[in-house]
């Protein structure tokens, strides 16, 4: 099974157990009753099935993808020829000329017909998930493409190199949350319980429109198919960057992802990242119980703390902060991205700290590929507006998370 399947049973699942948490809080906030939990212990296992396999899966495409890109053959073989044909300037000349036929209305019948899960509205020529998370390795002179549009869009993000999920091409995606559950002693005989059996809740991704604008001259549209490797790769950056720096900014910026950042338990403000502040990320992050586990954690830092930690040394002042060969501050790996929010006053870094698996990141749905013909009229250089459904989001942020900030 295909990992996108798998994502979309993954969905379903946690679909069923917020059903059930909104069941009994319906009922004046009740507990779960004991049926109740053994069903959520089993979706809870079968969640977890599923992310192995999804992770499984992926590993298995990305290999066959990098073994075909080698010997020069198609990853997937498909009976449907014409879909090899497809690409994003096929269907920006599709919305230019309003000719939409052949594969192209083909596949804009099908992103329509699965809108009704996103609620997306399609206004141009609409780019399904099956086109955007397909990718094919072959020698084609018409692309050079080997990543699918999905993939292009996750490898620019940096939060999905200190460990961030990611998801393309699905619906509304519910991640569930299970508050600590708390224990105690009690004696054999007269004791009362005061241990808690915690509470199920979710953190729910919806979809959040975001656009891209395309500014191509009417020739190139047309005439120039060598560009769709960069039209792909450049709109898939630029998406990338948005998205980003919105989870990563200060405060919440409207109609976008609430900001990871904002939400953080914040360590300090105004002061640079040195070691003294490092360590006292570290407590923070401890002090709010979050899980400390080496291997999971990570750091995500603005330019200005990466300049500053790269001449940092320990609070030994004996050797550097920042490790240069591992690229590490404690033992843990450092990032640095220009999407962190960022200030021009030199004495104030930003900087989050903690467990980026934590994090989801996910794009509903397809494209939309709308042709502009006002802007840009006297000039010749056809305007592109792309559309896009995407959010991002934390488990159990305030505890997942401790932040240095401006």
């Amino acid at each position: 099974m295909k990992s996108i399947e798998l994502k979309e049973l993954r969905s379903e699942t946690l679909g069923e157990l917020e059903v059930i948490q909104k069941t009994a809080e319906a009922e004046n906030d009740r507990d779960l009753t004991e049926e109740e939990n053994t069903t959520v212990d089993a979706l809870l296992a079968k969640a977890d099935d599923y992310s192995t396999k999804i992770e499984r899966a992926e590993k298995l495409e990305k290999t066959l993808r990098e073994s075909a890109k080698i010997s020069g053959v198609a990853v997937e073989p498909k009976a449907d020829k014409d879909l090899e044909k497809f690409t994003f300037q096929g269907a920006m000349r599709a919305a230019l000329t309003g000719s939409v036929s052949g594969i192209y209305k083909e596949m804009d019948q099908e992103a329509r017909s699965k809108a009704r899960y996103t609620g997306q509205v399609y206004k141009g020529v609409g780019i399904p998930s099956s086109v955007l998370t397909r990718a094919w390795a072959t020698a084609s002179t018409n692309s050079e493409t080997t990543m699918s549009f999905t993939e292009q869009l996750e490898s620019n993000l940096v939060l999905t190199s200190a460990g961030a999920n990611f998801y393309g091409g699905i619906e509304n995606m519910k991640f569930p949350i299970f508050s600590a559950v708390t224990s105690s002693w009690i004696a054999e005989t007269g004791g009362s319980a005061v241990a808690s059996a915690g509470d199920l809740t979710a953190l729910t991704l919806t979809p959040k429109k975001l656009i891209s604008v395309v500014d191509m001259s009417q020739e190139s549209i047309v005439q120039n198919p060598s560009l769709e490797s960069a039209l792909q790769g450049n709109i898939a950056l630029s998406i990338a960057a948005t998205l980003e720096t919105a989870l990563l900014s200060e405060a919440n910026v409207t109609s976008a992802p609430t900001s990871i950042m904002a939400a953080a338990a914040a360590a300090s403000t105004g002061a640079v990242f040195s070691a003294t502040t490092a360590n006292l990320l570290e407590n923070t992050y401890i002090g709010n119980k979050g899980t400390y586990e080496g291997a999971r954690m990570a750091w995500l830092m603005d330019a200005d703390a990466y300049a500053a930690v790269k001449t940092a040394v320990a609070v030994s002042a004996v050797s550097a902060l920042y490790d240069f060969r591992d690229k590490t501050i404690n033992g843990m790996y450092a990032f640095v991205s220009a999407n962190v929010a960022s200030d021009a006053t030199a004495s104030k870094d930003n900087v989050l700290f903690g467990d980026f698996s934590k994090v989801h990141v996910s794009q509903f749905g397809g494209l939309d590929f709308l042709f502009d013909p006002y802007t840009n009229a006297d000039t010749g250089e056809p305007r592109m507006v792309v559309t896009g459904l995407f959010d991002g989001g934390a488990v159990q942020n305030a505890t997942a998370f401790a932040s240095l900030i401006e």
